[in-house]
């Protein structure tokens, strides 16, 4: 069960607010806060809280809740504009976070300068938007609820929060010196009660409680399993006699023709070829810059290119490990042993560390960029030891799709949000495809099932 460990809000700046079903199974928690304390907040603050009272959102299935999300925020986001418009706040729009809670599953919507994190093992994880260097973005970058005369951008989140977790909610100014310090996870909750007086003051702290302990079974007696082992001896003495001496070596070989029998068809089934075979979204990286060439990537990282910058990506946690700036645009990367290989526009080809630093440079007549960002692509059964025959990957519009090589049948149809702008080669590590839509990296797996 997930238990609010500890929330605060200071009013009218600030407000936290839950509502849970009677079993604890089901909540919602919402957060709201704004940069300026204005007493005309405390309308704004109860128009939200009013609205997803009216919603009965307790109510809506699993199934539902992401689309549910999208087109509530999309609707609200102009009915806040609306409200923050008549009002005298220099900034027209809120920070928000929302989540409802299935047992443990978590899915919610971020807006603005609200970050949050979850604990795993000694160290805390960023989970959604990420919250370095939010204070340089622009305002139209932040995505504040009820700024922009346009349709805002609803991007719902799925978390699972394991046994023992906790997940924390903070603004901007808290987020950056909590989360940016490696704090100790065991003091986090005095830790972040010390903020009490920052401006915005607010912070949500969840926690996936351990069961309790269940009572220990009573254990049999030496006596009790004595006449236990001595009644069940007399038992099979008696079934002995009265079958005949050959029912235990007819048993065995019974026995052994029944093993026998399931250990060759897990053999026949496990060499069976792919008969399903699907593309399924496995998660979304929302990026603060422009992609110019499609993702490269090697067992642990994705590298991905924006004009002459550079950008490296932990794949486990998509967390930023490292950027470099490079005398001219990015034309294509290539993960090699060695590091990195890279070819720039003014003709020269680079030789990169793990880190990106330059280790060789090497002047070239012809410009090698890269030309074909959505070519179709071929996966082999030398490449995926899980099929038995070719299969095309055909990158569409606003998706992907696979297709059988030699009878052209449709195996999968994938849809996303935004349009297809670039499509890595196969990772046949990962079994997956690195997708650059407008504004993210996408990750899709390649499922597949004999």
């Amino acid at each position: 069960m997930i238990k609010l460990q500890s929330k605060y809000a200071l009013p009218p700046q600030s407000s936290c607010e839950h509502q849970s079903s009677q079993d604890g199974r089901y909540a919602w928690f919402l957060c709201v806060t704004h940069e300026e304390n204005d007493v005309c907040l405390e309308e704004i603050q109860a128009e939200v809280k009013l609205e997803l009272l009216n919603a009965n959102v307790l109510q809506i299935s699993k199934m539902e809740i992401e689309s549910w999300l999208k087109s509530f925020f999309a609707d609200f986001h102009w009915k806040l504009h609306a409200s923050l418009r008549r009002t005298e706040l220099r900034e027209k729009g809120v920070s928000l976070f929302f989540a409802v809670c299935y047992d443990h599953d978590l899915y919610f919507v971020q807006f603005g300068r609200l970050f949050c994190a979850v604990t795993q093992g000694n160290k805390l994880e960023t989970v959604g938007r990420h919250w370095k260097n939010y204070h340089v973005q622009t305002l139209r970058d932040l995505n504040l609820l009820g700024l922009s005369e346009e349709d805002i951008r609803v991007k719902p989140q799925k978390f699972h929060l394991e046994e023992n977790e906790s997940l924390l909610v903070l603004p901007g100014k808290v987020a950056a010196k909590v989360f940016g310090n490696s704090p100790d996870v065991n003091s986090l909750q005095p830790l972040v009660e010390s903020f009490g007086s920052a401006s915005p003051a607010l912070w949500l702290i969840l926690k996936h409680q351990t069961p309790l302990a269940k009572p220990k079974k009573r254990r049999l007696t030496k006596l009790e399993i004595s006449s236990l082992f001595l009644l069940l001896g007399t038992a099979l003495a008696i079934v002995y006699m009265a079958l005949g001496n050959r029912i235990i070596g007819v048993g065995f070989y019974r026995a052994q023709k029944v093993v026998t029998e399931k250990i060759e068809q897990a053999k026949t089934a496990l060499n069976m070829p792919a008969r399903n075979v699907q593309l399924v979204q496995k998660w979304s990286l929302e990026l603060p810059f422009r992609v110019t060439s499609s993702p490269a990537f090697n067992q642990q990282n994705v590298f991905l290119a924006s004009g002459a910058d550079i950008y490296a990506y932990k794949l486990s946690t998509r967390e930023q490990l490292w950027k470099q700036n490079y005398p001219a645009p990015v034309g294509a990367i290539l993960p090699t042993a060695a590091g990195l290989n890279v070819t720039l526009t003014n003709g020269n080809t680079l030789g990169l560390d793990p880190r990106g630093n330059e280790v060789w440079n090497q002047s070239l007549q012809a410009l090698a960029n890269e030309k074909a960002n959505l070519a179709m692509l071929e996966i082999t059964p030398a490449q995926e030891k899980r099929i038995d025959k070719c299969i095309t990957v055909v990158p569409l519009k606003r998706g992907m799709a696979i297709l059988d090589s030699q009878q052209g049948k449709l195996m999968s149809e994938l849809a996303l949000p935004e349009e297809l702008r670039y499509l890595s080669q196969y990772d046949d590590y990962n079994s997956c495809f690195y997708v650059v839509t407008a504004d993210s990296l996408v990750c899709v797996n390649l499922n597949i099932v004999n």
